[in-house]
């Protein structure tokens, strides 16, 4: 019997009241299955109960979060948080079996040769302050996006994109240099979230602050900075077509609180407490505690993301502009060990640029990177590199030994020791310099000896390529990496007219990098969510980076 048909028994059981919750993840642990698993299935089946009774209106969500809040517009943000999907809509989104849906267009039609994109506006959405949602407005966003002017940190992403037209209220269409079917995935982000230009451009200094005018059913409240953000329930929602929404109309919550809890000892507390509801990402090692809680449902999945080693290739005396010294330091890292030590085995290792839960990996990347000290030590002896007295690397004169930038956060400075200690293995000296967030990218954009990132984008191919290929050098490809071969790929990425182009040229990208590794994969960590039993409708998925709220309400 498979895991599934057992896990499904165990299911009918829960569902017949013949199992408690606690008797339930107790029964799957003498059968072996995994907690996570568990966990994934019973907030799946909290979700259709949920919609199965009669929500109650009103309450106010308290959500924890792992991280600091950043500004909410989606045309020049650094980053964007769960509070988007409370208050901004884009034209498409993808649903949890990893479907795009619409949202705002309620349909799209891609031209026979992939140059040409036309969306169908649905009618009636608008903005919180009440202007019209229709195809105009969304130029106005696009467009904007586009002009460098306004400093999207993505726009790169629609450099094909030559024109937006919109011939009448509800016609959108995009207009390409050359087939770019991979814009459809683009679009569906954050960064391409539907805002207000009219009230942006009017705002400038305090929009994404003080002042939100976006389409979703929540409406903008307070954002302090290193403390939470806050959302109300906005009345006039018009409503949404999303079709796996149950609820199409005005929320049922009165409001949502994120707060951001940075200690992260204190997120598991707070939720076993009960002073927030739903938590997103505990530290690692209090996940099995937390799973062991019967009034806690806790879910775990691959993120679509992953850490990164970046190193600078203009540091020629370190040989860096080498394949064979970063193939060196990639086969000193031992992935498995990291996987275990620091993420508790809620994660895997990364041989190639993107991660497993993606819908375009190749498993292929695995033939590459795997953990091998000797075969480092090879490769570096082949550049010219001998130990010292020491057993710090030599070469004409120039010892091994660089800076690792890192943010100063617990498991960004957790991994930087580890690797400072893997590549010490092999002769470097690597001193990790831990900064501030602002700092940590003031100085990736000054230019660092190496670096550990940690990306976090729904389509993980569009991001990497940020990082690897020559056109973004400096910004954000922070070691100025350039590999021909690399640049191939991504063209190829770029001007796939269909799927099946986009598959293949999705493999090549991937096995170009994890053969002459522009940046070094490192490992991906699981996204945990946790909820307490009062939470209905609450619905995170592993295609999309944060929950939505239409369907969320609280029982009494």
């Amino acid at each position: 019997m498979s895991e599934f048909d057992r896990v499904s028994g165990l299911l009918d059981d829960y569902r017949a009241k013949k199992l408690s919750r606690r008797g339930l993840m107790a029964r799957a642990a003498a059968l072996g299955i995994g907690a996570s698993a568990v966990g994934s299935l019973v907030a799946r089946e909290s979700a259709v109960a949920a919609r199965q009774d009669a929500p109650t209106p009103g309450g106010m969500l308290r959500e924890g979060y792992d991280l600091d809040f950043s500004r909410m517009d989606p045309v020049a943000t650094t980053w964007y948080d769960p509070a988007f999907y409370s208050l901004f809509e884009t034209v498409a989104i993808d649903s949890p079996e990893g479907d795009l849906e619409p949202m705002l267009a309620e349909s799209w039609e891609i031209s026979e040769d992939g140059k040409q994109v036309t969306f169908k506006i649905h009618e009636g959405a608008k903005f919180h302050s009440g202007r019209a949602v229709d195809a105009p407005a969304i130029k106005e966003v696009y467009d904007a996006i586009k002009n460098p002017d306004n400093g999207s940190p993505l726009a790169v992403l629609f450099t094909p994109v030559e024109s937006i037209e919109a011939p009448d209220a509800t016609t959108l269409v995009l207009k390409m240099s050359n087939p770019y079917y991979e814009v459809m995935n683009v679009v569906k982000t954050g960064y391409w979230a539907i805002v207000n230009i009219a009230t942006r451009d009017a705002n400038k200094e305090t929009f994404g602050q003080s002042i939100v005018d976006g389409t979703g059913p929540f409406s903008f409240k307070e954002w302090v900075p290193g403390s939470h953000v806050e959302v109300t329930k906005w009345a006039e929602y018009p409503g949404s077509i999303v079709p796996y929404y149950t609820n199409k109309g005005p929320a049922y919550l009165d409001g949502i609180k994120w707060t951001a809890i940075l200690e992260g000892a204190q997120r598991a507390v707070q939720i076993e407490n009960g002073e927030i509801d739903t938590l997103r990402n505990p530290l690692l090692q209090d996940v099995a505690r937390l799973q062991g809680n019967p009034d806690l449902t806790v879910q775990s999945y691959s993120e679509p993301s992953g850490y990164i080693f970046g190193q600078n290739f203009e540091r020629t005396d370190l040989d860096f502009h080498e394949v064979k010294m970063r193939q060196a330091i990639s086969h000193a890292i031992d992935r498995n060990a990291i996987v275990k030590a620091l993420l508790f085995d809620l994660g895997s290792p990364l041989f190639g640029p993107i991660t497993p839960a993606d819908k375009y990996y190749d498993k292929e990347v695995e033939q590459f990177n795997q953990y091998d000290v000797e075969a480092a030590k090879a490769l570096v002896a082949e550049l010219g590199w001998t130990p010292n007295a020491d057993g710090i690397l030599e070469k004409n004169g120039v010892k091994m030994a660089f800076n690792l930038t890192v943010q100063d956060e617990s498991f960004n400075r957790d991994l930087g020791s580890v690797i400072q200690a893997q590549l010490k293995e092999i002769g470097m000296d690597v001193t990790v310099e831990t900064l501030d967030r602002g700092s940590y990218f003031g100085k990736l954009s000054e230019g660092t000896d190496s670096y550990l990132f940690y990306y976090l984008w729904a389509v993980p191919i569009d991001v990497v390529i940020l990082f690897v290929g020559t056109a973004t050098k400096g910004a954000p490809n922070w070691g100025r990496a350039s590999v021909p071969a690399v640049d191939d790929a991504i063209k190829a990425w770029q001007t796939a007219g269909n799927e099946e182009e986009l598959v293949a040229a999705g493999n090549q990208f991937q096995m170009s990098i994890a053969e002459t590794l522009p940046t070094i994969p490192v490992v991906v960590r699981n996204t945990v969510w946790v909820n307490r039993p009062n939470v209905r409708g609450w619905l995170p998925h592993a295609y999309d980076i944060y929950p939505h709220y239409n369907d969320v309400w609280l029982a009494q």
